[in-house]
């Protein structure tokens, strides 16, 4: 190679090979300094995309996790509950059995059934007023159907309010969206648009609270279509009677008789919880939840939904003792039920410690630098860049050689 003083191809080729290492040796301080093998992009994009999905896996498998020990604790809370209620029931079968004996007259019969029907009232208490953040566990829920007798039924469009005859054939309310007994809504259809909205009465009855808009059509003779106004808690079902040219009390304006209004319904069903305790989203994917029917702990629901007895005389003990037999029977199914769940979800804890054990350590692999290796790689590429820098002056010295030649 000449040597020559314009241009030093030693110093440029030192000052290159340089340059390599130095960005080597930042690339491995950097890794080092924050512990992950892929701390950009550009170090490895298929390993950092994969990485990114199993630490959003990891989230959602541990508050999952946090789930399902949230809902053993929510059991064993109405478990508990159902212990207390079968230590009643243990009492009152020995006050029915004590009251129908012929040795007792009437007034001690009457000291014995003051005390029965306070435990049948204690019993109502607990299951009123077990709860666990707000909600109730033992209580059931009270459900909610159409008024019948209000002004949702019996009127066409146009006179009244709105009604089978004009295609509403059905109307389901959701209590855990805040439907209760009293609550109206007030119906409105566009025909120019095809949307129909449902809105939510205050108090009052007169203004509009809520409301939300769904896009329907006529369903075809001998078929129904069904339309979930979920954000108010209110779905309706239509039948070809429904004339979609014909505008229903559009933009909500005066007539106001055009309600759907809301009573209590006559029964009580067992509160229903769903656990959430996979990483899906899937409202139809039983596989991300377990649900739980809590059985309702009130005497007159433990006894099947009959008027609770007394034990003023022998024959009523008798019932009694019958009833109260029942009872323990309703409370020793509900807590079997409470049990096997509660199994249930601690498979299903331990399942997800496991799971997130696995994807942490798969993730690692990925993601985590190897602090060894990657220190050997460092160290190597600060010993380069020593060298580099050395022989980088060396270069730069070479034309200073020419200067004897010129002497």
């Amino acid at each position: 190679m000449p040597i020559t003083i314009n241009t030093n191809i030693s110093a440029m080729i030192s000052q290159r090979n340089l340059g390599v290492s130095s960005e080597r040796s930042a690339s491995s301080l950097a890794k080092l300094s924050s512990g992950s093998r892929v701390p950009s992009a550009r170090d490895d994009a298929a390993s950092l995309s994969i990485g990114t999905g199993l630490r959003r896996d990891v989230s959602a498998l541990r508050a999952a996790q946090i789930n399902a020990q949230q809902a053993t604790s929510v059991l064993q809370i109405a478990d508990g509950a159902f212990s207390q209620i079968s230590d009643i029931l243990v009492r009152m079968k020995s006050l029915s059995t004590t009251a129908q004996s012929d040795q007792l007259s009437a007034v001690e019969r009457g000291y014995l059934d003051t005390e029965f029907q306070e435990l049948i009232g204690e019993v109502d208490r607990i299951a009123g007023t077990t709860e666990f953040n707000s909600i109730k566990l033992l209580g059931g829920s009270n459900t909610v159907v159409l008024d019948t007798a209000g002004a949702s039924t019996g009127n066409d469009v146009g006179t009244g309010a709105i009604s089978a005859d004009d295609g509403f054939v059905a109307y389901n309310f959701d209590i855990n969206a805040g439907v209760v007994a009293g609550d109206a809504f007030r119906a409105s259809f566009d025909s120019a648009t095809n949307q129909l909205t449902f809105g939510k009465l205050d108090a009052a009855l007169g203004d509009v609270i809520a409301a939300q808009t769904l896009t329907v059509a006529t369903p075809a003779a001998g078929e129904t279509s069904t339309y979930n106004f979920s954000d108010i808690g209110i779905s309706i079902t239509l039948n070809s009677d429904f004339d979609a040219a014909t505008d229903i009390n559009l933009g909500f304006g005066a007539g106001a008789t055009f309600e759907v209004d809301v009573a209590a319904g006559l029964t009580t069903t067992a509160q229903t919880l769903d656990f959430q305790v996979g990483t899906g989203s899937s409202a139809t994917d039983v596989n991300n939840r377990i649900q739980v029917s809590i059985a309702v702990g009130n005497y007159t629901q433990l006894i099947g939904g009959t008027a609770p007895s007394n034990i003023l005389n022998k024959v009523n003990a008798q019932a009694a003792t019958t009833e109260v037999d029942t009872a323990v029977q309703a409370v020793n199914t509900a807590r079997a039920t409470l049990g096997a769940n509660m199994n249930r979800l601690g498979f299903a804890n331990s399942n997800l410690a496991v799971t997130i054990e696995n994807t942490e350590a798969a993730r690692s692999v990925l993601m985590d630098v190897d602090v060894s290796a990657e220190m050997t790689q460092f160290t190597s590429q600060q010993v380069l860049i020593q060298a580099g820098v050395s022989m980088l002056a060396q270069a730069n010295q070479q034309p200073s050689l020419l200067l004897r030649l010129l002497q």
